[in-house]
């Protein structure tokens, strides 16, 4: 990589890291001017940090674009495991932009890809699951929703993985509290910090601790 494309990028991150998001943004769109190779790896990997910055302002409409970029080349070069990955982050970034419908067609596309391609990638299903999960929430259906979310648990247990367990556990806690079931909303939500907790993500912690307060707040 070109010494000055790496500066830009290493700016680019400080400001991310900063929250200067619109800083970093240019930043990254400078680099690409440079770059001019939409089909290197060097360019994509920058492609896939503009659509996380323009993600944290919020600009949904902009991380779709660099998403579908990121999503057609790797359909093109046949790298299965980031058409799997940028086919999930499209389905998220769409639910974002409250394209529910939408949505839920592009978790379906994502799981039945995964089942043909990655049928042992437990934690990959998980999320997969749970993304359909709470998108059947907000289409008001919470018993498909209760279905998606059981069988994200069972993918996450298969997997062993207590960083996916715990955020199957969260994904259940606010199922429940979305019913207004706060007795087993709080027990998910304890789980799932019992495990941040014991993995060391603290972030993840602090944020189920906020979900503890806000079910304590109602109770």
């Amino acid at each position: 990589m070109d010494k000055e494309v790496h500066q830009l990028i290493e700016i680019a991150e400080i400001a991310m890291q900063a929250s200067d998001y619109a800083h970093a943004e240019k930043k990254y769109i400078d680099a690409l001017y440079m770059l001019d190779d939409p089909k290197s790896e060097e360019y994509q990997k920058v492609v896939n940090k503009l659509a996380k910055c323009y993600a944290a302002q919020k600009n949904f409409a902009g991380a779709k674009e660099c998403l579908e970029e990121l999503l057609f080349y790797a359909k093109k070069n046949k790298d299965l495991e980031k058409e799997a990955e940028y086919l999930h982050a499209l389905a998220v970034n769409t639910r974002y932009l409250e394209e529910y419908d939408l949505a839920s067609l592009m978790c379906e596309e994502e799981i039945t890809f995964r089942l043909t391609h990655f049928p042992d990638d437990y934690c990959g299903l998980a999320r997969s699951y749970h993304e359909t999960a709470i998108l059947s929430l907000l289409q008001r259906n919470p018993m498909k929703s209760k279905v998606n979310l059981d069988k994200a648990k069972q993918y996450a247990d298969k997997s062993e993985d207590e960083e996916c367990q715990a955020g199957i556990m969260r994904g259940l806690g606010d199922y429940h509290f979305t019913l207004n079931d706060l007795e087993k909303a709080r027990d998910s939500y304890l789980e799932s910090h019992a495990l941040y907790m014991k993995n060391k993500n603290e972030e993840a912690a602090d944020e189920l601790l906020e979900r503890l307060k806000r079910v304590e707040d109602v109770q």
